[in-house]
């Protein structure tokens, strides 16, 4: 079971869809549920120094911090009418550091898909993927269309034999215990490319039924000409899962972070929502 979960809280109209994600998550569980207030800095860069300035400067923190209260209480009260233990927690720095750093002593983390047509949402270059590499938590996220009234009922795991693939059914594994159904997705690159997996399907599939998960079905698609991401997508269509989970595969270099390719592109065309871990 979870014990503590938290979601990212802004201005954007996708705050509630996932945060009714994480209410329903945090009541299964029992869990507590932490709302972290992270949205757009202030202005921190000026040219000169005035007092108009300083009192368009003074406005701009005045409105923030009565947006910021009314986001907050707008969140409490959905969770009191759950009966649902909350609290909040805000910070300086980007959206992405502030979630990160507060969501370090969560179980999980709830953030929604980037959507630019919500401009009152926490504008950060590559928010998620920030997220995802710096969080050291296993990070749930919503597609910003949809509604998602149920959550790891039927699960898609994709699995490739990876740190980050075993990482993810670890992280994974509260929810996957109180799933219906649980598909393993393997993927290659047609027949002629396919090797043996360096663990057995058998030794996964008994892991998982040692941990009171269904015992998995295992589908196998071939990804040449199709993508890693379309494949996934479609493979989860296939089944009706109301839930991915995978590995998030990125590398720092410079400060700059290069997410894989598969998890690029399932950020830009998720359909459903998804647990990754890194």
């Amino acid at each position: 079971m979870y014990r503590r979960i938290s979601v990212h809280l802004d201005h954007g109209f996708d705050c509630p869809r996932r945060t009714r994600v994480a209410l329903a998550l945090a009541r299964r569980h029992q869990a507590e549920l932490v709302g972290i207030y992270a949205s757009s800095a202030p202005p921190q860069y000026y040219y000169g120094e005035s007092v108009m300035l300083s009192r368009t400067l003074n406005v701009i923190r005045d409105l923030q911090a009565q947006n910021r209260s009314a986001v907050q209480n707008a969140f409490l009260e959905a969770a009191a009418a759950l009966d649902v233990p909350a609290s909040v927690r805000a910070g300086e720095g980007s959206p992405s550091a502030c979630v990160a750093r507060f969501g370090r002593t969560s179980d999980v983390l709830v953030v929604s898909q980037e959507n630019p047509e919500d401009v009152e949402a926490a504008h950060e270059v590559e928010f998620v993927e920030q997220t995802l590499l710096t969080a050291g938590r296993p990070v749930l996220v919503v597609p910003s269309s949809g509604d998602f009234p149920t959550l790891g009922e039927r699960v898609l795991y994709c699995w490739d034999g990876s740190r980050e693939a075993a990482r993810a059914l670890a992280d994974a594994a509260p929810l996957l215990r109180t799933a219906s159904h649980l598909v393993v997705l393997t993927m290659d690159e047609g027949a002629a490319s396919r090797k043996e997996a360096s663990v057995p399907f058998e030794d996964l599939a008994t892991y998982c039924i040692a941990q009171g998960m269904p015992a998995p079905d295992h589908v196998r698609r071939d990804i040449k000409g199709v993508g890693v991401g379309s494949t996934i997508l479609n493979a989860a269509a296939d089944h009706s899962a109301d839930l991915i989970v995978m590995g998030a595969y990125g590398h720092s270099k410079l400060r700059e972070w290069a997410m894989g390719g598969a998890t690029a592109s399932i950020l830009k065309s998720m359909t459903v929502p998804i647990m990754f871990s890194h």
